[in-house]
């Protein structure tokens, strides 16, 4: 794959002053030739002052056109060349039909046309052979072939005079230098290029190759500051490569929590830091130090999308409330970061550890999850996961998953539309839950048996049951809610169940669209009254109810949800069902827990194995399962079923 598209932003540098300074190189200076015996200028000067021109019309149209202009100029040139077949400038029509060669993605016709102006110069210099000589290196390298381009374009490095034509070589020697993997001469070439862009264009070439560093070795890129440094060059930071060099080793050593790659990068470049020096300082100041503070629990959130924003605002506020932080004296200590912005999963969660997380919260999503994974294991700390990670991350002592795949509500509730005929299905919302539970299996735990004791009517999800095949599940019709919902669109002919897998704006849209004929299943996000009738996922005490009017003492979940309400307007969402969840397992793990903090990293390690230990063996009373905790293992047990809206639990 080509790092650049060179072509597809040449235009900008490619100025109508330019073209017309090409074409006046063609066709001026008749017989000029080297003075001092050296390679003489090509003669192109043209004897029709109607080709020139004519040329003149189109190449004007070129320089000031797209891409899709450009190519619509491949008729009037082939036309030129066909009408002046013997004049000098039928080269440069060549030349820029080789262009609209590369631009078409023709890289053998761009070459063999480059070529043949090469050969019919003989040797010459000039505008033109420069543009040929450039555009057979750069068909080669999207031929494939960076070390046989670099070979053609590296020798015209700073030596050719045309603005626009040296721009597209200086973006194209170092795409072919990054693809040969020669990063040294790359970093060279890069800084040339900097160098020589023009004032409009600069902030653009600094952003490609701010993109192109993030594939050049961190030992390339720190070697190459080194040397700027020794260099001892005074140089403006908008033209100076070492700012865009000290920009991505900040990112390195915030991502990596490197405290000697911090140290050298304020030794060598602090100037150069902008805004990320200060980040760069706490590290290399000690700030991202691992501790453990009393009794301190870290929380990842993401703000990213609007589905993680929800999720996040849901899972903290149940984490807050298993914590008993809204309650009079808790003792616990809650530290969050949020991923919404710059930064990735591994830092936020460093420096949640740098604030004393002896026991982090973290994954409101599959891909989040496998992050947080990697990162329990690879630092040896406890991490409560809300959703489960990739199967491949289920590793090691101290990943701990709370969580349940949305979609085994859905594999649950489609087995029971089923079981009373209510086929085919139309699943409405949650559409990227049907290929989740097939990528871990039937949820995390498995769809159990489902019912369980009191249970009427309840059944379970065969394992394996993968919501988009319609002959396992009967799921006939899937439909995204994230817009205004179209309600025709639940009016195809024979569908006879609606599954809600949305959240509660996307689930109420679709019960008003939905037939009367039609059975409706709730799925877990689906926060919304069930209807008489309607089928309900179920995990544990979840969803909540309230116990009958003038009954002598609530239930366990009644019991549950007042609690709750004494400190919120509703009842708790599944996300904040499982926040609150991880939040009473997390406190398990950090309350007996050292009452004084600790940098030492001996007592540190301990102090995190002590906690893993005591969420593994936890004894509480949980939300969103029938067990009492983990029992000694790393995935949550929990039974997945449903039940009739107005019947018994």
């Amino acid at each position: 794959m080509n790092p650049v598209n060179a072509f597809g932003r040449i235009s900008a540098a490619f100025s109508a002053a330019a073209a017309l300074a090409a074409l006046g190189a063609a066709v001026a200076g008749a017989g000029c030739g080297a003075s001092d015996g050296g390679a003489a200028v090509s003669p192109t000067l043209s004897r029709s002052p109607a080709a020139q021109a004519e040329l003149h019309r189109i190449l004007t149209r070129f320089a000031s056109g797209g891409r899709a202009e450009r190519i619509a100029l491949e008729p009037e040139l082939v036309a030129f060349r066909e009408r002046y077949r013997g004049d000098d400038l039928v080269r440069v029509a060549d030349a820029h039909l080789a262009w609209i060669a590369l631009e078409q993605g023709d890289v053998r016709r761009a070459e063999a046309l480059s070529a043949g102006i090469e050969a019919r110069g003989r040797g010459a210099t000039g505008a033109t052979e420069d543009i040929a000589r450039v555009l057979r290196g750069a068909a080669l390298r999207r031929a494939g072939k960076p070390k046989p381009a670099f070979g053609v374009l590296r020798p015209l490095v700073s030596k050719v005079i045309d603005a626009y034509v040296r721009a597209l070589l200086n973006e194209e020697v170092t795409s072919a230098a990054m693809e040969a993997g020669a990063w040294a001469q790359a970093l060279e070439l890069m800084g040339v290029w900097l160098r020589e862009a023009g004032d409009d264009e600069r902030a653009a070439v600094r952003a490609q190759i701010g993109s192109l560093l993030r594939k050049v070795p961190i030992d390339h890129l720190v070697g190459a500051l080194r040397a700027g440094q020794a260099a001892g060059e005074v140089v403006d930071p908008e033209v100076d490569l070492r700012s865009l060099i000290a920009e991505r080793l900040a990112i390195v050593a915030r991502e990596r929590r490197d405290v000697a790659l911090a140290k050298e990068l304020l030794d060598r470049a602090g100037a150069l830091l902008g805004r990320q020096g200060d980040a760069v300082f706490e590290i290399a100041a000690g700030a991202g130090t691992a501790r453990v503070e009393p009794p301190t629990v870290g929380l990842l959130i993401s703000t990213r999308t609007a589905e993680s924003r929800r999720r996040g605002v849901e899972i903290a506020a149940g984490v807050a409330h298993g914590l008993g932080l809204l309650r009079p004296g808790s003792d616990a200590r809650l530290v969050s970061r949020d991923v919404g912005g710059e930064g990735s999963v591994g830092e936020a969660l460093s420096s949640l550890t740098a604030e004393g997380a002896a026991v982090l919260i973290a994954g409101s999503g599959r891909e989040q999850a496998t992050e947080a994974a990697r990162f329990a294991r690879a630092n040896g700390i406890p991490v409560l996961l809300v959703h489960p990670p990739e199967p491949a991350a289920l590793d090691g002592a101290f990943v701990f998953v709370v969580g349940e795949e949305p979609a085994t509500g859905v594999e649950v509730l489609a087995a029971a539309l089923a079981e009373r005929g209510a086929r085919p299905v139309a699943l409405v919302g949650g559409g990227d839950q049907q290929g989740a539970a097939a990528a871990g299996g039937t949820g995390q735990q498995g769809a159990a048996a489902a019912g369980g004791a009191g249970q009427q009517g309840a059944g379970a999800a065969p394992q394996g049951a993968a919501a988009a095949q319609p002959d396992e599940d009967g799921i006939a019709l899937t439909l995204p809610c994230d817009g205004p919902f179209d309600p025709r669109a639940l009016r195809p002919p024979g569908i006879r169940g609606l599954i809600l897998a949305g959240d509660a704006p996307c689930a109420e849209q679709a019960l008003r669209a939905a037939s009367r004929s039609v059975t409706i299943a709730l799925g877990f996000e689906a926060a919304i009254s069930p209807p008489p009738g309607s089928l309900v996922a179920t995990a544990g005490l979840f969803p909540f109810s309230a116990a009958p009017a003038g009954a002598p003492t609530p239930d366990a979940s009644g019991a549950a949800l007042a609690a709750w309400l004494a400190t919120h307007p509703g009842p708790p969402s599944f996300w904040a069902a499982l926040g609150r969840d991880a939040g009473v397992l997390a406190w398990a793990g950090v309350q007996r827990l050292p009452k004084t903090g600790t940098e030492d990293p001996a007592e540190v390690k301990a102090r995190r194995l002590a906690a893993a230990s005591a969420v593994s063996s936890a004894t509480v009373a949980l939300w969103t399962t029938s067990a009492s905790g983990f029992g000694g293992k790393r995935v949550l047990p929990r039974e997945v079923g449903y039940r009739e809206s107005g019947k018994a639990r």
